[in-house]
This record gives structure tokens, C-alpha cells and sequence, in this order.
């Protein structure tokens, strides 16, 4: 009897072993659908709020949004170890006029000082009709990380004249942009700025508008490589600006076309950098000049101007996997 007992036991403790890494790595999800009203911000930072709680690197929080319309009147603040993800171009984040204008206010999707986070599969709108409707810079942006660590941001589609930038970074490090599409962004399309290092921007299509597709300013260990730049708008000035002193910066595999700017319409556009600069391998036709600062060769003015032949080849949005 007494040896039965001790079997018994012995059979439920492996059982509860067996089970208990399973339990652990159950993943904490929550699904929100659009709510009426321009408050959609409210359900979306609880859920953010419910799922951080006790999320890690390796067994995040997921906040789902499901296809629709969702306005917001205030930004979305991201917390370390969230997941935020839509359902791609069918889900909509909608910023009103009222939204992010100011400092305290500076984008509608914000994190500050967290880890591990990851936003994709959303389009974004906003009110703007026209590239001087509103401010930019510091505030009015889609995305922005400041003192990020270790995130990503891909599979985003950026409708015209959003005003401000598409994805706005400073002081981080370890951000990946990847799989986007922006088309015309008020401001810059991707911007690395303040100390950011250790980063890369790849497999993305930007149309510049009011001032450039990428800036690097004052960063580290930076890759901006397999985009698609170009934009007819008439303004801005360079498809990738280098600004300030940088180390270890990489721009390769690029396709840079047929861009015409209010200004010098550079391909690679020179605002006092200087230090580690390396452009190689891009491709460039109609853009007027083609490379202001950087060392490297590179394809241009080529008889060919078919885009898809020369993403069959290696170069430009599309050409490369995730």
C-alpha cells in the first residue's frame, strides 16, 4: 500500500513538472476591436498596460488590433516586452488635429525608456491635407523612441502628409525599421538621431516630401541598406541625409530614382558629416548629385530605369526577405 502511495506520488509530481514550463511560457494576448469615438487610445493603453505586466523578452505581452478604424486623440505608450500589432493596411490609426502637439505629447505611438518592443502591421492617417499643415520635428511624428533598447518597427504603411516623421529615434540603440512603406511623411521618413547606434533601416519603400527618406545625425554603427527612395513632391532635398559626426555608417543596396527636391535633390545629401562614412552598391538615376559625402562605388546614371530589374538583382525595397 504504502509502496502504491509512494508511486502515486511520485507519478503526479512529474506530471506537474512536465507541465509547469508549459504554463510559463503560455503567452499573455489581448484583442481589441475599433471603439467609437476619438479615445481609441484609452482600450489600447490598457491592454498594453495589462499585457506588460509580467512579460519578459522571451515570453512577451501582446496587444492585437483587429481591422478598422481606430482615433486617437492622445499618443499609445508602449511599455517593455509588449507586442502591438494590427492586421496590416486594414487596421488604421487615425490621429485628429488635437493629437501630439507639443513636447509632452511627441508622437502617436511613443515609447521612452523601454525594451523590447515591437510595433507593426498598421497604416497610419492623420488630418494633415498638405506638408505645412502643423508642426514637426519634435512632436506630431507616427512612431518615436527615445532611450529604446532592442526593438523593431516593420510592416507599416504611411499614408501622405502625415506631418512630422514616420519613425523618429534618438538615444536608442538595437532598432530594426524594416518592411515599410512611406508615402510622403511630412517631415523625414526614418530618422536616427542623438546617439543612436547599433541600428538599421532595410527593405523599405519612402517617397521624400518635405525634407528627406532617412536622416543619420551624431550616431554609431548605423545600416541603411535594400530601400527604395523616390518623390516627385517638388520639395526636400536628399533621399539619405548624413549629418554631424558619425561612426561607422552604411548606406548599400539602395535604389534612389527620379527624385526632383525644392533644393539640391541630392541621392546622398551632406550636412557637415563627417567620420566613418561608407556608400557602396547603390543605384541611382535622376537624382542630381548623386553623392555628396561617403566613399565607395556605386551604379549611376544606368541605362536601365526598370526598378523590378534591379530588385531582381539584389538592390532596393523588395529584393530582400525578412
Amino acid at each position: 500500500m504504502l509502496k502504491r502511495q509512494i508511486g502515486t506520488l511520485f507519478l503526479a509530481a512529474c506530471l506537474i513538472l512536465t507541465t509547469v514550463p508549459a504554463a510559463l511560457g503560455a503567452q499573455n494576448t489581448i484583442t481589441v476591436s475599433p471603439t467609437s469615438g476619438s479615445d481609441a487610445q484609452t482600450v489600447i493603453n490598457n491592454a498594453i498596460n495589462s499585457v506588460a505586466s509580467g512579460a519578459t523578452s522571451s515570453n512577451p505581452g501582446v496587444v492585437l488590433l483587429t481591422a478598422g478604424t481606430y482615433e486617437i486623440s492622445a499618443p499609445i505608450i508602449l511599455k517593455s516586452n509588449v507586442v502591438l500589432k494590427g492586421a496590416g493596411d486594414d487596421t488604421i490609426i487615425y490621429a485628429t488635429g488635437s493629437v501630439c502637439n507639443s513636447e509632452g505629447s511627441p508622437a502617436y505611438i511613443f515609447g521612452s525608456g523601454v525594451s523590447n518592443v515591437e510595433v507593426s502591421h498598421l497604416q497610419f492617417q492623420s488630418t494633415a491635407t498638405g506638408p505645412k499643415d502643423g508642426g514637426h520635428g519634435a512632436y506630431r511624428n507616427c512612431i518615436k523612441f527615445t532611450s529604446v533598447t532592442n526593438s523593431k518597427v516593420h510592416d507599416i504603411l504611411l499614408t501622405r502628409y502625415l506631418y512630422g516623421d514616420g519613425v523618429r529615434i534618438s538615444k536608442s540603440s538595437g532598432i530594426e525599421v524594416y518592411n515599410c512603406r512611406m508615402q510622403s511623411s511630412g517631415h523625414d521618413g526614418v530618422s536616427f538621431l542623438s546617439g543612436t547606434k547599433d541600428s538599421r533601416m532595410y527593405n523599405c519603400y519612402v517617397e521624400v516630401q518635405t525634407n528627406t527618406g532617412v536622416r543619420v545625425d551624431n550616431c554609431a554603427n548605423i545600416e541603411v541598406d535594400h530601400n527604395t527612395f523616390t518623390g516627385s513632391a517638388g520639395s526636400g532635398w536628399c533621399c539619405v541625409q548624413l549629418q554631424n559626426t558619425l561612426t561607422n555608417v552604411k548606406v548599400h543596396h539602395n535604389i534612389m530614382h527620379d527624385y526632383k527636391g525644392s533644393s539640391s535633390s541630392a541621392g546622398i545629401g551632406n550636412w557637415n558629416a563627417k567620420g566613418s562614412i561608407s556608400v557602396h552598391d547603390n543605384v541611382m538615376w535622376n537624382v542630381s548629385p548623386y553623392v555628396e559625402v561617403g566613399s565607395g562605388s556605386n551604379i549611376l546614371g544606368p541605362s536601365d530605369h526598370n526598378v523590378e530589374n534591379w530588385v531582381a538583382q539584389g538592390y532596393g525595397y523588395g529584393s530582400i526577405s525578412n
